[in-house]
């Protein structure tokens, strides 16, 4: 079957809607309906397959009216298709070339709909432009000013600007400047004349916004005669300036033998039209936003004390996916292991090759702090069933040593803990067998099953058992270089333990613990063909909880 050229049917499709050929890549010049109205536009067609999507500019849209534009880039460029894309038939060319107008046209639409101005300022930030960096900042709820340091990040950290609370991030090699940021509880709204050029015209455009912060024209004007950064810090945007001097500030303030920074700030007061801003905007990149974007609502694990007994390859990739869901932020994630990083455990390990012979602990917890630097992270080295007395402080302990002997001292001292009224949950994640499977088990003390009664006895069958085989017999290879011997599997298996545990422990953050007992099978020849989710009951015989 032969496909016609995505090209020529693009051109068939637009010249038949009085679009005009104007030059290459693929570029068209003719008239759309806005509200009945028609506008001309610019698309571009650079890439047949669509992977890169075309570009659509307003070339005249005097028809609209004299006003600011939502969706409208630099140049002109319309925004007509969110993040989450345009899906785009590459083997329409035609047609996707027609969907890609229409949703030009219905961007603009909404621009000069009702609610025109609240998709305005719910991209303030893209039309205010300027310099661009990052904010760290955990902001207040209420309207505040907040003073904070823009840093020049050095090597290992996030390139160029960052805002930091004051005084944060203390490091060899950071650059800080002063900034105000002038905090808003209400979104900021876009004005006539937005953005603001001059000192003047935004001293209006703060008054009037709603509800802006108690002191905030003194703060204004004493940050500009000090040439410091200012920003307005709102739900929908961070955006601000540096003022820059001009006329006779700038003289004043140019003067050989220095000036009476009281003096400038007294004539600046009264010359706010001399004072120009170079225009800066952040996004927001402090832990808090960085660690709940992505939960749709769910709590997460934020505000939990954490601690995760065992480093080693599932307790590597858990304690990455343990940050990334709130671990560590607004309390403390404390990590244990008592071994070093060999080259046996490079296979399977989220640490790599510059880690051999540290601590795992150790450099496990550095590992994750380069998530985010704010991570609240500590790490022992010694053995953690000998630091209950902490562990027994925390909200939840994950068990990811994999070692049954550990894992059953583990869950005695848990048994014993909860007796004595604390309110404390208990995780442990696997690998079974040869990385036949991924498990994990959450433990709330609540008259379930607990760790020892998995089993029928001590030495006796698993009770839920994911192998097609359960008589099968665990494989074992020797090791070198001074290793013990160990259980081999791909690292796909503790990826699996990792990923159950942790949705493990966002379901009981968020008060729906569900099925304890979970279990991923990764090996489809040696596995079972799937093994369900159950929350069994305690055996009556067992050792541990019977008691």
């Amino acid at each position: 079957m032969n496909t016609p050229d995505p090209i020529w049917t693009i051109h068939a499709t637009l010249t038949a809607k009085g679009f005009t050929y104007i030059g290459p890549p693929a570029t068209y010049q003719g008239p759309i309906k806005v509200h009945g109205k028609t506008v001309t536009v610019e698309a571009a067609f650079s890439d047949p397959s669509f992977a890169t999507l075309p570009i659509v500019r307003l070339v005249e849209g005097a028809a609209l009216g004299e006003r600011q534009i939502a969706h409208l880039l630099v140049g002109g460029s319309i925004c007509y298709t969110d993040e989450g894309g345009l899906v785009l038939d590459l083997y329409d060319a035609g047609g996707a070339a027609l969907r890609v107008l229409e949703e030009a046209a219905k961007a603009l639409e909404r621009s000069f709909g009702a609610k025109s101005s609240r998709e305005f300022d719910n991209e303030l930030a893209a039309y205010w432009r300027g310099s661009y960096f990052y904010s760290a900042l955990s902001l207040p709820n209420s309207p505040s000013i907040v003073a904070a340091d823009i840093v020049k990040t050095r090597a290992g950290k996030p390139s160029g600007l960052v805002l930091v609370p004051k005084d944060a991030w203390q490091a060899k090699g950071n650059t800080r400047e002063q900034v105000n940021v002038l905090v808003f509880d209400r979104p900021l709204r876009h004005a006539a004349g937005f953005p603001p050029q001059r000192l003047d015209q935004a001293i209006t455009y703060i008054a009037g916004q709603e509800k802006p912060p108690p002191g905030w024209r003194a703060a204004v004007l004493n940050a500009s005669a000090r040439l410091e950064h200012i920003l307005l810090a709102a739900p929908n945007a961070i955006v601000g300036w540096r003022p820059r001097l001009e006329g006779t500030l700038a003289l004043v303030h140019a003067k050989p033998k220095g000036f009476r920074p009281n003096f400038l700030r007294t004539m600046l007061a009264s010359r706010t039209n001399e004072v120009m801003l170079t225009h800066e905007s952040a996004t927001k990149a402090d832990l808090r936003f960085c660690v709940s974007r992505n939960s749709d609502g769910r709590i997460g694990l934020i505000g939990k004390r954490i601690a995760l007994i065992g480093c080693g390859t599932i307790g590597g990739y858990l304690a990455h996916l343990l940050v990334q869901n709130g671990a560590g932020c607004d309390a403390l994630f404390t990590l244990y292991d008592p071994d070093t990083l060999k080259p046996g455990n490079l296979g399977r390990h989220v640490l790599g090759f510059g880690d051999l012979a540290k601590p795992k602990a150790e450099a496990l917890a550095k590992f994750v702090q380069g998530f985010h630097p704010d991570v609240d992270v500590d790490y022992r080295q010694g053995n953690a069933l000998d630091d209950w007395a902490a562990l027994a402080r925390c909200d939840l302990v994950i068990d990811a040593t994999g070692d049954a002997n550990v894992s059953t001292a583990l869950n005695e001292l848990y048994l014993r803990a909860r007796r004595d009224g604390q309110q404390l949950a208990l995780l442990h994640a696997w690998v079974f067998g040869n990385g036949i499977a991924g498990q994990s088990f959450l433990n709330l003390g609540d008259g379930l099953v607990c760790y020892r009664c998995l089993r029928t006895g001590f030495g006796g069958q698993w009770r839920y058992n994911p192998m097609r085989d359960p008589d099968a017999q665990v494989r074992r290879a020797p090791a070198h270089c001074g290793e013990g011997g160990y259980v081999p599997f791909p690292s796909d298996a503790p990826v699996a333990a990792a990923a159950l545990a942790v949705r493990a422990a966002i379901d009981w953050a968020g008060g729906t613990p569900g099925y304890r007992l979970r279990t991923t099978i990764v090996d489809s020849v040696q596995g079972r063909d799937r093994l369900a989710w159950v929350s069994p009951a305690p055996l009556a015989e067992c050792a541990a909880c019977s008691a």
